[in-house]
This record gives C-alpha cells, sequence and structure tokens, in this order.
C-alpha cells in the first residue's frame, strides 16, 4: 500500500512502464540479428568467423540491453493532487497546479494489412518551472493516466486562462493561434468574436469558421495545439453567446 504524500494527497494509482512492450522487440531484434550472423560470419571456417559473430552480436546485445534497462524502472504515480515521475533513481514530483499545458496525439496504426491494429499516444506535459514531460505508449494503460490527469488539470487550466482573457491578456494554445477578449488571432491576423461563427473538427484537424457563410478562417492540426479541452471550451462559449 502506498502512503499519502503530504504535498499530493492520497494515493490513486499506479502506472509502470510497459515491460512486454520493451522485452518483445528486443527479444526479437535479437533472434533475428542471431539467425543473420549464424549464416553469414558464423558460417565462415575461418579463424575471424567466430570472432565477428561473437562481437557483433556482444554489440547488438549490449544495445538492446541498455535500452531496456534505461525504460525498465520508469513509473507514473498518481495522487490527488498531482503526480510523481520516476526515472531509474530520480523522483521528481508535479503539483498539479504546475502544469500549464497539455498536448496530445493519437493515431490509428494497423500492421500487417490491418491485422493488427493499435493506438498509439503521445502526451507532452510542460509545468511552469520550464519542464517538459514525455507520456507514451511506453506506460501501461497511459491514455487512462491522462484522462485523470487532464480531468484534474483542465479546470485549474480553465479558470486561470480565463481569468488571463478577462485580464485584457492575450494567451496562446499554439505557436500561431491566440486568443483575447477581442476574438481571435493568428499571424497577423484577427476574428473578432462577433465574427466567429463556430468551429469543426475533420480529419485531424481544428478548423475554426467566420462570418458570414462560415467560411474557413484558419486550419491546425489537432496534435499542434495546447490544451485542446480548454481551448474547445472557451470556443463554445463564445459560440453560444
Amino acid at each position: 500500500m502506498v502512503e499519502a504524500d503530504p504535498v499530493l494527497g492520497a494515493f490513486v494509482a499506479a502506472y509502470p512502464s510497459n515491460r512486454a512492450r520493451l522485452l518483445i522487440p528486443a527479444l526479437i531484434v535479437g533472434g533475428a540479428v542471431a539467425v543473420v550472423l549464424n549464416f553469414t560470419t558464423g558460417a565462415v571456417e575461418a579463424w575471424w568467423g567466430p570472432v565477428v559473430t561473437v562481437a557483433l552480436m556482444a554489440l547488438v546485445a549490449l544495445g538492446l540491453g541498455w535500452r531496456v534497462l534505461h525504460f525498465w524502472n520508469r513509473e507514473i504515480m498518481l495522487f490527488e493532487q498531482g503526480f510523481s515521475y520516476r526515472e531509474g533513481a530520480r523522483t521528481v514530483f508535479f503539483h498539479y497546479l504546475e502544469i500549464i499545458s497539455i498536448r496530445q496525439r493519437a493515431e490509428r496504426l494497423a500492421y500487417f494489412g490491418g491485422l493488427i491494429r493499435r493506438t498509439s499516444y503521445h502526451y507532452t506535459v510542460s509545468t511552469i518551472k520550464d519542464e517538459q514531460i514525455t507520456l507514451n505508449n511506453l506506460y501501461k494503460d497511459v491514455d487512462q493516466l491522462m484522462e485523470r490527469v487532464e480531468a484534474k488539470v483542465t479546470p485549474l487550466l480553465d479558470a486561470r486562462i480565463t481569468a488571463q482573457i478577462k485580464a485584457g491578456e492575450s494567451v496562446a494554445f499554439s505557436k500561431s493561434l491566440r486568443i483575447s477578449r477581442d476574438g481571435l488571432h493568428e499571424g497577423g491576423r484577427a476574428l473578432p468574436w462577433a465574427d466567429f461563427a463556430g468551429y469543426k473538427a475533420s480529419a485531424g484537424h481544428l478548423l475554426l469558421l467566420a462570418r458570414p457563410g462560415d467560411a474557413e478562417w484558419f486550419r491546425i492540426p489537432l496534435a499542434e495545439i495546447d490544451n485542446l479541452a480548454v481551448l474547445i471550451g472557451l470556443l463554445r462559449r463564445y459560440t453560444t453567446r
């Protein structure tokens, strides 16, 4: 049983690295290399054949072993008010209030003509200390992990960003897209809220529409947006005004 943290509160769940995803590729690559070497350098009768075979296999095993061990002990420990991030012997603690942005990307991948399908997740979490944490399928149930994190972080970010906008600030949601109390801003262009016609998602992009005629004003890949949930919430509010 994991004890509560004095700052982050009660323990919620642990998300260790997916060790099967580390071992299986290493075994496949190591086995394939061993087979190739067995029929190439291993088949050479000269003195250097066995030497080269052993040396190459040792290098491959060393490289594969380093990768497996490098990620083996990584783990996220989730608490009520934050989480810890363990990388080897180093553990860093983050309070949800420290997070300033979450960027996410999800891709549906297919292999062997669609026989095998999986979803690849990639999340980038940034903090007020200019730290960035990358979370992906290396961790077990990373989608569930980030769903829980976002459920805690989104209301905090929404309140903070809404207050900034009300105070007259312009808040960035990507490298070029910003929102202020006057409207949307992108690359020197501006779309006043009075001319904002709404938004829609299409083919992995967010489309911002303008009046008249719901014309496309700006298109951006979802994977390039920070705090997507907060942005959508703001756009909904201004659409219904």
